[in-house]
């Protein structure tokens, strides 16, 4: 299972200006992409023709391009590709499992090491986000009414449970 989320390993990587990269560019996207369906109700997000359904055409070529580049990084042929970054005094760098009762060592990227790491977690993402997205479509179109009347679950899928379900999913995306 952990081969899988293998990509992830994205978020291991330490640099003093990573968190303002990954952080306030996603909330400036979800900002921006999710205020207008969020505010407009009748805007068709989920439903055929709708952003949904336009986004996974691109995120699936995205991901193809991802794959591709991620292979020419691991096969580029450069001595410099396979030397430690550093960027003036940062590096970057990877938190490496600790041993019992040693404390956790720090092990400095390549250059060859820190692309791959980016396409793969970028090839993963667009690869979940197309498949999240073609599920979300396929199921804009569900008639939930009977999971409504099941006992304890039923009222997250009333019409008001619907609607938080709608903008949570809408926020995640």
């Amino acid at each position: 299972m952990w081969r899988l989320l293998y990509p992830m390993r994205y978020f291991a990587l330490i640099n003093s200006e990573k968190r303002h990269i990954d952080l306030w560019p996603t909330i400036l996207l979800t900002v921006a992409i999710g205020a207008p369906y969020l505010l407009l109700s009748p805007a068709a997000f989920f439903g055929q023709g709708g952003f949904l359904d336009k986004l996974i055409v691109m995120t699936g070529a995205l991901t193809g391009f991802y794959v591709a580049a991620l292979v020419a990084a691991a096969t580029f042929t450069n001595d410099g590709f396979d030397k430690p970054i550093t960027i003036g005094s940062v590096k970057i760098r990877t938190k490496e499992k600790d041993v019992e009762g040693e404390p956790p060592s720090f092990d400095h990227l390549t250059r060859r090491e820190f692309t791959t790491t980016v396409f793969g977690y970028l090839a993963f993402n667009a690869l979940f986000l197309s498949v999240a997205a073609a599920e979300s479509v396929s199921l804009s179109t569900v008639d939930y009414s009977p999971l409504g009347r099941l006992p304890y679950v039923g009222v997250m899928f009333s019409a008001n449970g619907l609607h938080y379900w709608r903008d949570g999913i809408l926020l995640a995306l």
